[in-house]
């Protein structure tokens, strides 16, 4: 047998050997992930990282920005890309009135399912070296950082905020047209789909978009299901460069954080540890509870969150899936 036709066969076995696609847990994820894009502080990486399937999801998109394209590299992507796009379209409205009408509440519930991502990507940088350390201290920083520098909404009056959540509870969502803020959102916005720790919300937070493309969403779901009869179609206007954004990210972020993850494995691991706990603080600047109740209930989502995303993990583990 020439050594053409042994790789051939080795080629072969490793192709017939590979499991099935993991339907379920490919649904699940994207449907954390989606929701991940809809809230401030929740990372969508951090998500599908949790389901074991954070490696494969990486180098997917990776070589679909080459168009290097396998039958398990699309429907993977595909049953993913689907029910992140359904999460999306169907709750961003709901989720924007949570987020306004019960900040304190919302918020600890995200700080739980963001900090469950932590143990993972700790026993991810074992063994413990000085490197990863350093890395992680980086990209702690760095958040914080980000976290300095948050937009300040406290010139807003007790009158005006009332004013807004009407409006939210209402539907009439105000727009304002941003073109080169929503192609910045795009970029962001899909970075934190493959980066665990950035939250792409927030980062709409920082730019003062956040409402705005969350309206857009819920606008341009209505009408188009209503068949142009109610709705707005100007909120393309916004949601147009935010596509923008995210395409030249994509083509950008996956390739390079794939060679990161391929070549320096540990200290990537790293920072992007460090940046999740840093998205944690900044949540933290958001929750405002004042009454024994409302520490309460606060502590109460945080712990379930919490709960949520370790048993995810734990899950995982059990059942042989490997952190990338």
């Amino acid at each position: 047998m020439t050594r053409k036709e042994k790789q051939g066969g080795e080629a072969s076995r490793s192709t017939t050997s590979r499991p099935k696609v993991p339907l379920i847990r490919c649904g699940i994820a994207g449907v954390l992930m989606g929701l991940a894009n809809l809230v401030p502080g929740v990372s969508g990486g951090t998500m599908i990282l949790i389901m074991g399937l954070y490696d494969e999801f990486i180098s997917t998109i990776a070589d679909a920005t080459r168009f290097r394209f396998t039958k398990r590299g699309v429907v993977f992507l595909g049953v993913v890309a689907i029910c992140v796009a359904l999460t999306i379209v169907s709750l961003a409205g709901p989720l924007a009135r949570l987020v306004t009408l019960h900040p304190a509440a919302m918020y600890a519930l995200f700080i739980g399912l963001t900090l469950g991502g932590v143990p993972l990507l700790w026993r991810m940088m074992r063994p413990i070296r000085l490197g990863p350390i350093l890395a992680m201290a980086a990209g702690l920083v760095l958040m914080i950082a980000i976290a300095a520098v948050k937009p300040d909404r406290t010139h807003l009056s007790k009158e005006e905020k009332t004013e807004i959540k009407e409006k939210i509870i209402q539907g009439d969502f105000p727009l304002q047209r941003a073109y080169a803020l929503d192609v910045a959102a795009g970029v962001l916005g899909m970075s934190a789909m493959v980066l665990p720790g950035i939250s792409g919300a927030y980062m709409l937070l920082l730019l003062g978009r956040y409402e705005q493309i969350l309206a857009s969403i819920a606008m341009a779901k209505e009408y188009a299901l209503s068949l142009g009869q109610s709705g707005d179609p100007t909120a393309l206007h916004v949601l147009a460069p935010v596509a923008v954004g995210a395409l030249v990210s994509l083509l950008g972020v996956t390739n390079i954080l794939k060679w990161l993850l391929h070549h320096h494995e540990k200290p990537t691991i790293g920072a992007l540890l460090g940046m999740l706990v840093g998205s944690v603080i900044m949540l933290w600047q958001m929750v405002d509870v004042q009454t024994s109740s409302q520490y309460a209930g606060a502590g109460a989502l945080l712990a379930v969150g919490l709960g949520v995303t370790m048993g995810m993990s734990r899950f995982c583990a059990r059942h042989g899936q490997k952190a990338p």
